[in-house]
């Protein structure tokens, strides 16, 4: 009998035993990890699998994350069915994770079982089980489906080796079960791709002929089962899912190891939990140069041996891959290949490196068994070493947050339901979480609807939403946001709860009506002035970039002034959030001049209707202030943010104290009515991928949409009132969503304004 093999009569109850103390284990370090105040309130990623499982006891079923199309939703059926029999929590949410993880317990030591014997497999488990601080953090942290797949693919490859070196009976049934596995794992995250190709490349160089029976027939057939949902919902959405498998980097493979190494690889093995944050500089610095050189490159250096065996056998025309050892080696290394050249090689994002954990862990337990078969004591005390270093991260990353608050996201829910705040904007990091812990109470939705559109149109309906804004997180920062709201003549004294800080029960816009421009003559020392008034989108002034603008419009008399509106062009680059430097004066005879409005920090896009201040796709700059009778406006323009595009104005407008609504043409109206609705197409599937994360995605949404009808009617709605403001945005709007030239979507004659 090989040293290390099983004994071939082995009693079951030890193993058994065992293998329930590492799920123990599992459980009691997650849940540990989750009593730390950082994870006591949902992050925005979280949020949306909480928000769809919510979505699925209301019987809305859910197929893909929202946003994002390569990761499924079995998180979210299984923490909807927590759900329902415990009621909605955040510890209902993680726990949902730690039944999936359970599962990768077992697949661990399936595989390492199948790789060098029971007690290997059981070592495995236990390293599983307390493994490095970045995998238990991904145990805990319920982003969509990651977990799920890298479970799926330890399974794969456990399965492939037993199919290689020890095909049982039932061999068919196998590899459908096994196609099965694959397929949800899939569906749940392209992150199982990798061990996917691991998996049937090994299962192929070890067995060629499995490739001649039935075995990949019944193996696809699996895969399209377990992945139908996947399959069916990308048949609709022009395999929006394929996008993200794209982006190679293979030329620069060896170049983005080097990255790699330092930034993703080393830090996830000694103490990093997320991207860029690590607790390895809170321990000795000797602890994770140890752990390196007596655990994981030795590990490493077991799969180099492997590289060379291979070469040998090769040379002697054997087959090189010759037990299931082998082609865990060999799925490391095609692991750590398809990272380095894959789109995100490039990126830091620990994340993407889950999968290598699986071969990595196996590899680890193969050389800590070698040590302990040589040297018992020796080969003892690795592992404990290790599993205390592992252990005294998990205690840093604790001790690192043991001050932090614990839920905040409550004090800020129970003023804004006692103030009776029922809907607000806020960036999605911030909307989705005061959403899903508030349990749909509140509904906050994301500024352009990011994740669920139609979280955005409820809140768009209600009377008077709030405006939340995170002191960390400064999406915006709560100061820019004052002062942006200043420069609109909105702002108001907020209210601070912890890091939060809300605007609420905003006063009333006042009611204003436009004024006609016929008469009105602008003039610049620089650009196209006349291009202001000419209610041409095409045509622009544009302050030139790096030095100050000015821009003078002399309104022909007298006037009562209390807006400005400065709208884009339909090609400028500049997006809503941005600010600006603008200030607007007004004088009576052209040489004494008052400030009316602005200053620095006025952000585009930012609107002021009715009691509600909205953050419009459009990123048109507004300025709402106490009537003031002028002839001349002028603007001054100083240099902001150099990396943003410099300002530039298509078309001005003013208003003046009305006493009801304006009342437009019938026919303006209507045209304006049957361009909105054209439009609307483009937000019919509110949960699909959001435009702004893909190319591909926006495509997608702009295929939805009659361009030209749409264009059509709101050309025409601008030329029956030229005056009218509204048409001009929607056709900015529906510029930025079209994905197309701005010259391919003006149209090809253009009314010409008052002639209609």
């Amino acid at each position: 009998m090989t040293p290390g093999a099983d004994h071939p009569h082995p009693r079951r109850w030890p193993i058994a035993l065992g293998l329930a103390g590492c799920v123990a284990l599992y459980w009691v370090v997650r849940l540990w990890l989750i009593s730390s105040p950082a994870l006591s309130q949902v992050d925005y990623d979280e949020a949306v699998t909480g928000l769809m499982a919510l979505d699925i006891l209301q019987g809305k079923h859910q197929i893909v994350f929202w946003g994002q199309p390569y990761m499924g939703t079995l998180e979210a059926y299984l923490a909807a069915l927590l759900f329902k029999l415990f009621g909605p929590s955040t510890l209902m949410l993680r726990l949902s994770l730690l039944v999936y993880g359970t599962a990768g317990v077992l697949a661990l030591y399936t595989l390492g079982r199948t790789a060098g014997g029971r007690r290997l497999g059981l070592l495995a488990a236990c390293l599983w089980s307390l493994p490095p601080l970045f995998l238990s953090f991904q145990g805990v942290y319920v982003t969509g489906g990651h977990l799920e797949a890298v479970v799926a693919g330890a399974l794969l490859l456990a399965g492939a080796c037993r199919l290689a070196f020890d095909p049982p009976r039932r061999f068919g049934l196998w590899a459908l079960g096994l196609g099965v596995v694959g397929g949800l794992g899939l569906w749940s995250s392209l992150l199982i791709l990798p061990l996917v190709a691991a998996s049937l490349l090994g299962l192929c160089l070890a067995r060629p002929s499995w490739l001649l029976g039935r075995g990949p027939w019944l193996a696809g057939l699996g895969l399209l089962l377990g992945a139908a949902p996947l399959l069916v919902w990308n048949a609709e959405h022009q395999w929006l899912t394929l996008v993200q498998v794209g982006g190679s980097q293979l030329s620069r493979a060896w170049s983005n190891a080097g990255i790699l190494i330092g930034n993703v690889w080393t830090p996830m093995l000694t103490g990093a939990w997320w991207d860029g944050r690590s607790v390895a500089s809170e321990m000795p610095s000797f602890l994770p140069v140890a752990a390196l050189i007596l655990v994981y490159l030795p590990a490493l250096g077991l799969a180099v041996a492997a590289l060379v065996k291979w070469v040998r056998r090769a040379w002697r025309r054997q087959n090189p891959w010759q037990s299931p050892a082998d082609l865990v080696a060999l799925a490391l290394w095609v692991l750590l290949f398809l990272h380095a050249s894959s789109g995100h090689g490039h990126k830091a994002i620990l994340r993407y490196a889950t999968p290598l954990m699986v071969p990595l862990t196996v590899l680890v337990a193969l050389w800590l068994g070698k040590v302990n078969h040589w040297r018992p004591l020796a080969g003892a005390g690795l592992v404990v070493g290790l599993l205390v270093f592992n252990l005294y991260t998990h205690h840093l990353y604790l001790e690192r947050f043991a001050g932090a608050p614990n839920r905040p996201v409550e004090a800020v829910l129970e003023v804004l339901e006692a103030k009776g705040v029922d809907f607000g904007y806020a960036h999605g990091r911030v909307a989705l979480p005061l959403t899903f812990e508030s349990r749909g109470r509140v509904m906050a939705a994301d500024f352009f609807g990011a994740r669920n559109l139609s979280h955005l149109r409820r809140v768009d309906a209600a009377d008077q939403p709030a405006w939340v804004t995170h002191k960390r997180l400064a999406v915006p920062a709560p100061a820019m946001m004052a002062t942006a709201l200043r420069r609109l003549g909105v702002w108001k004294k907020p209210l601070e709860v912890e890091q939060y800080v809300v605007w609420y029960d905003f006063d009333p816009a006042p009611l204003l009506s436009p004024m006609l421009s016929q008469t009105w003559r602008s003039e610049s020392l620089q650009g196209q002035a006349a291009a202001v008034l000419d209610r041409n989108l095409d045509t622009a002034w544009r302050a030139g970039p790096g030095r100050p603008g000015q821009l003078r419009l002399d309104l022909g008399a007298a006037r009562p002034v209390a807006r400005l509106s400065l709208l884009p062009s339909l090609a400028w680059r500049g997006k809503s959030g941005m600010l600006y430097n603008l200030t607007v004066e007004g004088s009576l005879d052209g040489k004494t001049w008052h400030t009316l409005a602005g200053g620095q920090g006025c952000m585009a896009g930012l609107t002021w209707r009715g009691k509600r201040v909205k953050l419009d796709p459009v990123p048109a700059l507004e300025f709402t202030f106490p009537a003031q009778t002028v002839r001349w406006l002028r603007l001054q323009i100083t240099p902001g943010n150099p990396s943003w595009p410099p300002l530039e104005i298509a078309e001005l407008f003013l208003y003046q104290p009305a006493t009801g609504p304006s009342q437009w043409p019938h026919d303006a109206e209507q045209h304006f009515l049957l361009g909105r609705q054209a439009l609307a197409a483009w937000e019919s599937r509110p949960t699909a991928p959001f435009p702004a994360g893909h190319a591909a995605f926006a495509r997608f949404w702009a295929s939805q949409v009659n361009w030209p009808k749409v264009v059509r009617h709101l050309n025409q709605a601008s030329c029956e009132a030229p005056e009218w403001e509204r048409p001009y945005r929607l056709l900015l709007e529906a510029a930025r969503k079209s994905n197309k030239p701005a010259s391919g979507l003006r149209g090809a004659a253009p009314c010409q304004p008052g002639k209609s």
